[in-house]
């Protein structure tokens, strides 16, 4: 704007050309008038003075040489000379101060013999607030922003890898900038480098928590494939998923691992019990309860041909009945068995009744505890 208006010429800002031999280049200020035109470039030294810096000056100034372009180079004050016959040295600064450059860019153009006028602190001012709006418009960032297209890229977004302070709404979505973000779950909080397109147009994301999300998907049945409509008699037992409270028997593969909680159905039970849904379905388990009770129970049952009524038909004959369990026979009785039993004598005419155990009554070959009345103890017997 300053040059502008101390020359009265059109500048051109950010001139790109693609020179023989060499990717685009990029010129500070372009002056197409008079023809064929200035390019010139402004040498800070904030960005000049890095390592490499006068050599890739140097070949970018060549190149435009050779390809017949007129340029000149105005850089910091301290800096060395770009050593490229026929161009002059032009210093400017130190610093940035616009109005020390610009009258740096007015000594080379009264050179070239275009004219050139002394501002006032009026124009100047005027000047600076053009060049101030042009650099809001210039930063304000691209009309559709990578947070318009994936507004939570900016709670997602720690830094920019690429271009250090420059955040995503000041970045479109196909800009291929590495950056670097951290997931917004509070349970999660991983942190990958990621280039902002692959997230704002591809979709990509957390990986723990995509691999978490596939997870889920593939344990989720299909159609007709839940236990719910499997196994719906299992179903009936389900209370909860333990770590999924809000599924369902409709949620659930029969194959699944996950651990549920479980309610007996006998109603003299109602045991509630854990355990993963792929034990029950795989290995047809049930309540633990009632598994040791039957277990128990199995113990207790003779083996076939094992029975009291097989091994001792004799002691059988005068079972009356099991105390506890009155429903149980000779047949469903070890001979060893310990349960209490009540017994009546076989004999005919004999008023005997006594209680013993099956165990007690097979010792010694099946003679055991008799009737009392037939055989009574020995101490009670009459001496000769």
């Amino acid at each position: 704007m300053l040059v502008e208006a101390a020359s009265g010429l059109s500048v051109e800002l950010d001139h790109r050309l693609r020179l023989p031999g060499r990717r685009e280049d990029r010129f500070d200020l372009y002056l197409p008038q008079p023809a064929p035109g200035l390019l010139i470039d402004l040498d800070p030294e904030w960005t000049h003075g890095r390592p490499g810096s006068l050599e890739r000056d140097s070949a970018k100034t060549k190149a435009a040489l050779a390809a017949g372009l007129d340029v000149e180079r105005i850089r910091s004050r301290g800096l060395p000379p770009v050593s490229v016959p026929g161009l002059a040295h032009h210093e400017a600064g130190p610093g940035v101060n616009p109005q020390d450059w610009a009258k740096a860019v007015g000594v080379v153009l009264r050179h070239r013999g275009l004219s050139w006028r002394q501002l006032t602190p009026a124009e100047v001012t005027a000047a600076l607030t053009k060049g101030a709006q042009l650099w809001e418009r210039a930063v304000a960032g691209p009309e559709v922003s990578a947070v318009d297209v994936a507004p939570h890229l900016e709670e997602e977004f720690v830094a920019n890898l690429t271009n250090p302070g420059k955040t995503p709404d000041r970045m479109p979505p196909g800009c291929n900038d590495v950056c670097l973000w951290r997931c917004r779950k509070p349970d999660c909080g991983y942190e990958w480098k990621a280039v902002l397109n692959s997230r704002a147009l591809a979709g990509r994301g957390c990986r723990p928590c995509g691999h978490a999300r596939v997870g889920v998907a593939n344990s989720r049945p299909g159609p007709g494939e839940s236990l719910a409509e499997v196994n719906p008699t299992m179903a009936e037992e389900l209370i909860e998923v333990v770590d999924h409270p809000d599924w369902t028997a409709f949620d659930l593969l029969p194959t699944s691992n996950k651990t549920c909680q479980w309610r007996c159905p006998a109603p003299h039970c109602r045991f509630e019990y854990p355990a993963p849904l792929s034990r029950r379905t795989g290995q047809s388990s049930g309540c633990p309860r009632c598994a040791r009770r039957r277990t128990a129970a199995a113990r207790v049952r003779p083996k076939p041909g094992q029975s009291l009524q097989d091994v001792h038909p004799a002691i059988a004959s005068e079972l009356v009945e099991v105390i506890d369990e009155p429903n149980l026979t000779a047949k469903e009785l070890r001979p060893s068995s310990t349960k209490p039993c009540r017994w009546a004598c076989s004999k005919p005419g004999c008023p005997g009744r006594w209680k013993a155990t099956p165990d007690q009554r097979s010792r010694r070959g099946g003679t055991g505890k008799r009737c009392p009345v037939c055989h009574p103890p020995r101490k009670s017997r009459p001496q000769p």
